[in-house]
């Protein structure tokens, strides 16, 4: 029976305390395995992690609700018993830890707690009691450090240390999780359900309850549906909007049931006219074409369905080929939708999961791929199974789910290998961007002294920079050459202070001679221009006699600096200087880079919106639009290597360029959310658009 707008019920799996079972072992391993990530650890202070997350998790599954007074700002039952100012501090950073971690992973904390009260069967489920939350780490965290013996100080640089490590990448964990409880059909709780104070008393301010802005929306196919009842007659209206009439509440009568399944074997049976040899493009089934009246209640059903895949064949990033393969599913999923009226509040509801699954499995195909491509030929014989074998029973959806997830996890792997063989082309990148970093880390932090003449400061961040940075790709940084090279910098300054002393005069006689010969070999090394070196060391002769002497420094040589050379100009652009695109080939290998310009500064935050194991959309410096899986990510530098079992070559991606895109829509995540919710979306907009159209 379906659910009904404020009589919906929340559908709690059959097998719910397995999967409850099972999400705590998936999620203890994810957060163990963070952990042990971040810091190496003994193996009794990970057991005692594990044990008090364990242990909260059961906490929160087995409480029944609780008053708001327990709920304020409850982290740990040892609250009420804190005696020392250290424990009490401590208590109060790990609050402040938990918020952080909310804040960080907002969106992906809500689709899973949303998951948690239909799995637990509890609307009044307060999102700051998700067995899965922060919450959880710092119950585990509390007990790692006794664990460890930690003083006051170590236990609060642990936690100052994980916080950052955990806020980049939890959100991974809590997408995973969420991917798990899909594929256990646990649909999440429309937010409407929820009857948690903290988040009814927020609803008009997202955020303060823990829901991300946009999230207390009802989903998009259930407000689809709504819409389209709203604007039947009154009297034709269901009660409570998504409820059907009939002894068995089914959709439609046996009878109506019967002759629409004859009518859909009918179309199915007759396919599409062809044109030139190729099927025309997929249309959409709306409840006229079934003979459905337009304002019997099913028709909401029917159209909402619809306009839906209207929107899944209008979509400009998906190939013909796969939307195709989507087409040949309409008549299926109807029969889903006719079979559950519940179809359109659960979202993993199998028929909906096949569509979604079967999209993500085409992620990263060429707009213009054939459909005889190996994988459209798998993802078109599953589409077949299921038009062949789908009669009543889901579990049939259910394999066809889980064969597509093979699929994905197959092209994956495929994309991983593809990346192993770029790998050492991108630590050789990485290398040289560390370089980079190193030196002008160095020659910044020397000429943050006021005592540096801007003379001497030029020449350095034009020129001795780049010494640096071959020193350090040379030989490192622990090496004795890094360490003379980067240590005549002090040698310099002090050989251009007054010295006033008879003993200083005669040690800057002695060193002189040896400075001079590191100075002279480090700009041989880097080719520095002739007139560029004359010019330099005539500047240091001046301010070193001067020194000599005991005087001041010359008055040009300290107000002015020698012109920038076109090279260093070139290492220096604007911050918004517009990014750079090069090629490394070695080989037949082609790693494709789109970099920001050397000596760019980009301010980035640590957590990054891509993750490894995503399939980003994004554009060349050319605007050729490629899609590829995140392989790798540079701990150091951030930068992310992609690849797609379908190129040529890799692409190294700089993610400051990767969020400028997300962020101005350029690019996306291709591998994350759902076809259907989105296609839904797109729908409502399309539907919310054309009733504000005047009528005639």
């Amino acid at each position: 029976m379906a659910p009904s707008g404020n009589k919906e019920i929340l559908q709690v799996p059959d097998d719910a305390w397995d999967i409850l079972r099972d999400c705590r072992v998936f999620f203890l391993k994810q957060v163990v395995r963070l952990l042990q990530e971040a810091e190496p650890l003994p193996e009794e202070p990970l057991r005692a992690f594990a044990r008090a997350t364990g242990a909260y998790f059961d906490d929160m599954v087995s409480s029944e609700k609780r008053s708001r007074f327990d709920q304020l700002g409850s982290l740990t039952a040892s609250r009420i018993s804190l005696l020392g100012e250290d424990d009490l501090e401590l208590d109060i950073r790990l609050g402040s830890f938990v918020s952080q971690l909310l804040e960080a992973n907002a969106r992906e904390l809500w689709r899973v707690y949303l998951r948690f009260v239909t799995l637990l069967g509890r609307p009044d489920l307060s999102p700051g009691d998700n067995p899965v939350g922060p919450k959880a780490v710092a119950k585990g965290l509390t007990a790692l450090s006794q664990a460890l013996d930690d003083d006051h100080d170590r236990a609060l640089d642990r936690v100052a240390r994980l916080e950052e490590h955990l806020a980049e990448f939890l959100p991974a964990v809590y997408l995973a999780l969420n991917d798990f409880l899909v594929s256990r059909k646990v649909s999440a709780a429309q937010p409407a359900l929820v009857t948690a104070p903290d988040v009814v008393d927020h609803s008009a301010a997202p955020g303060g309850s823990g829901a991300p802005a946009g999230a207390l929306a009802p989903d998009p196919a259930v407000a689809l549906q709504r819409g389209l009842l709203d604007r039947q007659p009154v009297a034709q209206q269901p009660d409570g909007h998504l409820a059907w009439s009939g002894a068995a509440a089914s959709l439609v009568t046996q009878a109506m049931f019967g002759r629409l399944l004859a009518r859909l074997d009918d179309l199915e049976r007759a396919g599409r006219p062809a044109s030139e040899g190729k099927p025309d493009a997929p249309r959409p089934l709306n409840a006229s074409e079934l003979g459905v009246p337009t304002g019997a209640p099913e028709a909401a059903a029917i159209d909402a369905l619809a306009m839906i895949f209207e929107a899944i064949f209008d979509s400009p990033t998906l190939p013909d080929a796969v939307k195709s393969a989507l087409g040949s599913l309409q008549i299926p999923t109807l029969r889903a939708v006719m079979l559950d009226p519940g179809f359109f509040t659960a979202d993993a509801h199998p028929a909906r999961q096949l569509l979604d699954k079967l999209a993500r499995a085409a992620v990263g195909l060429p707009s213009d791929v054939s459909s005889r491509h190996p994988l459209c030929a798998s993802i078109q014989k599953i589409a077949a199974r299921v038009r062949s074998e789908f009669v009543n029973d889901t579990q049939v959806l259910s394999q066809q789910v889980a064969e597509l997830g093979r699929l994905i996890t197959e092209r994956d792997a495929s994309a991983a290998q593809a990346a192993s063989a770029y790998r050492p082309l991108l630590q050789r990148l990485e290398q040289s961007d560390l370089a980079e970093s190193r030196s002008r880390q160095a020659i910044d932090q020397f000429c943050m002294t006021s005592d540096v003449p801007p003379a001497i400061a030029g020449f350095l961040r034009d020129h001795w920079q780049r010494v640096l940075r071959h020193v350090w790709i040379e030989c490192g940084e622990d090496g004795p050459e890094w360490q003379e090279y980067a240590g005549v910098l002090d040698r310099l300054l002090w050989s251009i202070q007054p010295k006033a002393e008879l003993e200083a005069r005669k040690q800057l006689a002695r060193e002189l001679p040896q400075m001079l010969q590191v100075l002279s070999s480090g700009m041989q090394r880097i080719s520095v221009p002739e007139a560029a070196r004359t010019q330099f060391l005539d500047t240091c002769f001046a301010l070193q006699t001067a020194a000599m002497r005991g005087g001041a420094l010359p008055v040009g040589a300290a107000r002015e600096a020698p012109a920038a050379s076109p090279h260093a100009a070139a290492a220096r652009p604007a911050l918004g200087a517009a990014p750079v695109s090069s090629e490394l080939r070695v080989g037949t290998q082609v790693l494709r880079i789109f970099d920001l310009a050397r000596g760019v500064r980009h301010p980035s935050s640590r957590q990054t919106p891509v993750y490894a194991g995503d399939w980003l959309a994004f554009r060349l410096a050319n605007d050729q639009a490629l899609c590829g899986r995140v392989c790798h990510i540079g701990k150091a530098t951030g930068k992310l290597l992609l690849a797609n079992p379908d190129w040529d070559f890799g692409v190294v991606l700089h993610p400051a360029i990767a969020e400028s895109q997300l962020k101005d829509g350029r690019a996306s995540i291709s591998s994350r959310g759902s076809l259907f919710n989105a296609a839904a979306e797109q729908a409502l907009q399309r539907m919310s658009g054309s009733a504000q159209v005047p009528q005639a």
